[in-house]
């Protein structure tokens, strides 16, 4: 039975079936949650709340009037064990990420990213499955994995947007809203945005496309250029995805614009409504860059994909008309001249492949070189700090001289970045 309680009536083992805030605002992973301790209770107290639902039929009941009898509890601490001042593992704060941040190297990180990169992308798939269906939305299936995701971007900058570009699927759709949603995290995150803000720019993201679900698949689809009767109905998807995200529960404004406004442009010529510059809200504008930058460097039913250095000097080309001149530049910034993945011409005619980003000198990351083999025909690898040979100043220094697509040259980037063992060895060269 659902009942709702004053937070005063709160009590260890009663189930929250309905904090009644967004999980956008509060510090759980999950909003449906089991009451451990009196630190969780503290913490609910801490937000405000009036009044909260619980589900008697999972956890306990408040005391009946006049029954001074003590009733049972579920799962609390025996008298032996110390109630920890320490946060569980399915909360998620400031303070935690702070302590966080720039922790891990790639190396390190992307074997974890991708595990919650390939978990977030399952899941996503079949909730979309689900929506289609008419399932309603809910935030609280997908707040704990997109809290994963916000916490490997701030372990690492870079491992989790790398993999994106790295991993190729057959279903677009869904990928690319998962692609969107960690681009999107990754430059909120360069941008300092509070965690709040970047759950709702994370499920902006993740939903800016799910009006396209109503839209007749052979449109979407479609190999050729649209003719001026399908444009419009492609222009229909904002309206219907802020409709849907309108109908759901506990899901706030910011994240009905980002949905709603994320084809606007800067200088005045997206749709729907044709917002220019500062009317378009910054959260939309964020997911537009990583919607674009995404759509750009991904194979498309009429169209090969573009590198991500090529993207970016695009996108860069396009500021003060497509984009916030500011937000392209941070864009840059944040994800590298020369992207995790880039292959790169030398000066030396070797090549390499970008492993590493030094954030104080974009223009010298690290690299792989993958021009090496020994008798056998086996690789071998050599990884060279492109910034430190810079600071060295020597006339064999190596330098980048251009950019070439690997695709060209029969290279995978993942076998080296998620497979290559010596991808954890480093040297000056």
């Amino acid at each position: 039975m659902i009942k709702t309680i004053s937070v005063q009536q709160l009590k260890v083992g009663m189930y929250i079936e309905d904090l009644g805030m967004s999980w956008l605002n509060h510090p759980f992973l999950r909003t449906r949650r089991l009451i451990k301790s009196d630190q969780e209770i503290k913490k609910i107290e801490q937000h405000g709340l009036l009044s909260i639902k619980i589900n008697t039929a999972k956890g306990d009941d408040v005391d009946p009037p006049g029954d001074g009898r003590a009733r049972p509890q579920a799962m609390i601490l025996s008298p032996a064990e110390p109630q920890s001042e320490t946060i569980e593992p399915e909360e998620l704060t400031s303070e935690i990420l702070s302590a966080l941040a720039d922790t891990v190297s790639v190396q390190d990180e992307i074997a974890q990213a991708t595990r919650v990169y390939n978990e977030f992308l399952n899941r996503t798939g079949i909730f979309f499955s689900q929506v289609q269906i008419g399932k309603p939305i809910n935030l609280a299936d997908v707040a704990s994995d997109l809290d994963e995701l916000i916490q490997s971007i701030f372990r690492n900058r870079y491992a989790l947007s790398a993999l994106v570009k790295l991993k190729t699927f057959d279903e677009y759709t869904y990928t690319h809203s998962v692609n969107v949603s960690v681009l999107a995290l990754t430059l909120g995150r360069f941008l300092d945005f509070p965690l709040p803000k970047l759950r709702a720019v994370g499920v902006g993201a993740l939903f800016h496309d799910l009006g396209k679900m109503a839209i007749p698949e052979k449109i979407i689809n479609k190999p050729g250029p649209l003719n001026m009767e399908e444009f419009k109905e492609i222009q229909k998807h904002p309206y219907l995805s802020a409709k849907l995200l309108k109908n759901a529960d506990h899901v706030s404004r910011e994240v009905i614009e980002c949905a709603l406004f994320h084809h606007e442009r800067y200088g005045g010529q997206g749709y729907p409504r044709g917002l220019k510059a500062n009317e378009i809200p910054l959260a939309a504008q964020v997911i537009s860059l990583a919607d674009v930058y995404d759509a750009m460097t991904s194979d498309r039913i009429y169209r090969k994909k573009i590198s991500p250095h090529e993207t970016l000097r695009i996108m860069y080309a396009g500021r003060a008309v497509q984009f916030d001149p500011a937000l392209v530049a941070n864009l840059v910034k944040c994800l590298g001249v020369y992207p995790i993945g880039s292959l790169v011409k030398l000066n030396t005619g070797e090549m390499g492949l970008v492993v590493d980003i030094d954030s104080y000198d974009l223009m010298h990351p690290k690299i792989i070189l993958i021009n090496g083999s020994d008798a056998s025909g086996r690789h071998l690898p050599q990884v060279l700090d492109l910034a430190r040979q810079s600071e060295e100043k020597s006339k064999n220094t190596r330098r980048i001289v251009g950019v070439d697509a690997p695709e060209k040259w029969n290279i995978d980037p993942a076998k080296y970045l998620l497979n290559e063992p010596s991808f954890t060895a480093c040297c000056s060269g």
